[in-house]
């Protein structure tokens, strides 16, 4: 088990992928167009959020579901990234995802593949893997899509491995696997408005369109509604206009985002979440120093996280990720600054 000061976040993100970062002049539909350069890294929202952990100098562990065919490429990119890892082996291909985004303007379009089908007996090796991993850790956070042929409840299982072991549970996943694991009561789901209101609904997530109109209104109300359908605090955001947060079904705030000139928004998201969970990680450590004894911690004494400041530091970490090319890439000097601003921000609100 880790020694004080030395956890790392636990993340599962079964659906792991290879992230394809085109940039182009212009998108043009039915055109023939010439990419101006071309990454290829690991992708899924849970690496990104292993990033901003690690740019942190904060540890996180990704529990990844890890195809045959392109194993050795994806693990060979974590690895350069110096990600920690634990693979369960799963036949078929890795997915990819088509990232193009226009230069100048920024305008980004994304294609994500589904991956590979998955059987139960995988299923339950990647939840034995979780389980496995629980131990020693505070939060583990659910992230990023299922592959075909994961349960429609997979999340909210492990949201039940998590309640057992005396550990957080944050999820952020598509529309219909948030939906499925709103029963099991997560501590936190975190969707972006259109993932919040697909799952809401009903409807399937499969193309998701940015829409500008009473986005304070609709995040409040969707944050509420989830609360109402199980999670137990719900963060929605809304891209450049903020994020609303619901603790339970009788308190809703609205928390507004700093402007920045943004380079890219893709997986901003996820720098959102990887903010949070840092600051889940420093309150809790603040409460073990304090009381001088992590071993109460340990045992499952609750410590009930801040998560207005969490919104906070998630807000902060996401604006200032806007401002890189990569999906996770953040400077953390550029995040607390922004943190600063926002807290001065809150005070005067």
């Amino acid at each position: 088990m880790s020694q004080r000061g030395d956890r790392s976040v636990l993340i599962a993100t079964p659906n792991l992928c290879l992230d394809r970062t085109q940039l182009v002049p212009e998108l043009v539909l039915g055109g023939v167009m010439r990419a101006r350069s071309v990454e290829v890294t690991a992708g899924g929202k849970g690496v990104n959020i292993a990033r901003v952990a690690r740019a942190h100098h904060q540890r996180a562990t990704v529990v990844g579901l890890v195809a045959d065919r392109d194993r050795e490429r994806l693990l060979r990119l974590l690895a350069e990234e110096g990600a920690d890892v634990v693979d369960v082996p799963m036949p078929g291909d890795t997915r990819n995802a088509i990232i193009m985004i226009e230069q100048p303007g920024g305008r980004t379009t994304i294609v994500n593949e589904q991956g590979s089908t998955i059987d139960a007996t995988i299923w339950q090796r990647y939840r034995d893997a979780i389980e496995a991993s629980l131990p020693g850790h505070r939060t583990l956070a659910c992230s990023g899509s299922l592959p075909p042929g994961a349960p429609a409840d997979a999340y909210g299982q492990l949201v039940q491995l998590a309640h057992a072991a005396g550990v957080l549970a944050v999820v952020d996943t598509a529309p219909g696997a948030l939906r499925a694991s709103l029963a099991s009561g997560p501590d936190l789901v975190k969707p972006n408005l259109q993932e919040a209101e697909a799952a809401i609904s009903g409807t399937s997530g499969l193309v998701l369109l940015d829409a500008d109109s009473d986005v304070r209104e609709r995040a409040m109300e969707a944050a509420t509604t989830l609360c109402r359908l199980g999670a137990r605090n719900a963060a929605v955001t809304a891209g450049a206009h903020g994020v609303a947060l619901a603790q339970g079904t009788a308190s809703v705030r609205w928390f507004p985002a700093i402007k920045v000139e943004v380079v890219s928004a893709v997986g901003a998201g996820d720098s959102f979440l990887g903010g949070v969970l840092l600051e889940l990680e420093a309150a809790t450590n603040a409460a073990g120093n304090a009381v001088g004894n992590q071993g109460d911690l340990d045992r499952g004494r609750a410590v009930e996280p801040d998560w207005p400041a969490a919104m906070l530091r998630g807000s902060a970490t996401a604006s200032a990720s806007c401002e890189q090319l990569r999906a996770g890439g953040v400077d953390p000097d550029r995040a607390a600054e922004l943190l600063a601003q926002l807290r001065k921000l809150d005070t005067q609100s």
